[in-house]
């Protein structure tokens, strides 16, 4: 166990992985830390330019999966009265059901890389031409979040003192192609930490996973692009601008880029 500082406070950093720790406890500290991030979460609205639409994955008839082109026409026709819809964006990765009944209805596709992420994520983009500067996004994802490839293989916690849970990450390493690689499913911290605790942590994370041998990492974010830049991350596909945005304590607002990241170690 390590220990890292944030202005005069000291929080341990503990690590676990899928070798050496049960593959229920990981899976219950994984839970424990999301639990951390669904609160943040909370904080960010979305967006009022965008509409979002989190599709069920099913392969029921009429559904995203089964009919992409007349789902979409659908949620269109449910949400148009408000506003016109200028651009189209859909996040999956079922992108080997997508892919070409989306190509084929004039959709915009991109492959999303992620070795130790999904296998099938995809971006399909779609600007209708109307609209341009009033009109609004249509977001729609679908998303696999029970994919075996991603449950996690490694938990990163940080405590303070007493053993309280302030944050962590968590996420997969997988061996592709000769090259070992992460896929980072969360990192977060309880709410009212020192400023800088997020940057240590994120720092400490890196190092372990470069002491690991890992060569990438990838993720995605809706609230924390600007955060990993400054680890070091570059954006890959940045697919809907403004899609979340906070109030800060002062009142001015933030807005936050869906984006997909890596960095090289």
């Amino acid at each position: 166990m390590t220990t890292i500082g944030a202005g005069d406070h000291r929080y341990e950093l503990k690590s676990m992985w899928i070798d050496d720790t049960p593959r229920e406890q990981l899976d219950a500290e994984a839970i424990a830390i999301y639990q951390l991030f669904a609160e943040r979460e909370r904080e960010f609205a979305v967006g009022s330019h965008v509409v979002v639409d989190y599709s069920p994955a099913t392969d029921q008839p009429g559904g995203l999966l089964t009919d992409p082109v007349g789902y979409i026409a659908g949620r269109l026709a449910a949400v148009e009265d408000a506003g016109v819809i200028s651009r189209i964006v859909v996040l999956t990765t079922y992108g080997q059901y997508l892919r070409e009944p989306l190509a084929a209805a004039g959709y915009a596709v991109e492959r999303i890389d992620m070795p130790a992420g999904p296998d099938h994520t995809y971006a399909f983009t779609l600007d209708r031409g109307v609209g341009s500067g009033t009109g609004r996004v249509l977001y729609l994802e679908v998303v696999d979040e029970a994919d075996d490839k991603i449950r996690p293989t490694f938990v990163l916690k940080l405590v303070d003192g007493e053993g309280q849970l302030c944050g962590g990450a968590c996420g997969a390493v997988h061996m592709v192609g000769g090259r070992r690689y992460a896929y980072l499913s969360m990192l977060t911290l309880a709410r009212g930490l020192p400023p800088g605790t997020g940057t240590r942590l994120g720092e400490a994370l890196l190092d372990m996973l470069r002491r690991r041998g890992v060569a990438a990492v990838h993720l995605g974010t809706q609230t924390a692009g600007r955060f990993y830049e400054k680890l070091g991350f570059w954006v890959t596909h940045r697919l809907v601008s403004g899609l979340r945005r906070r109030t800060k304590s002062d009142g001015s607002t933030v807005s936050d880029d869906l984006v997909m990241l890596t960095i090289e170690l």
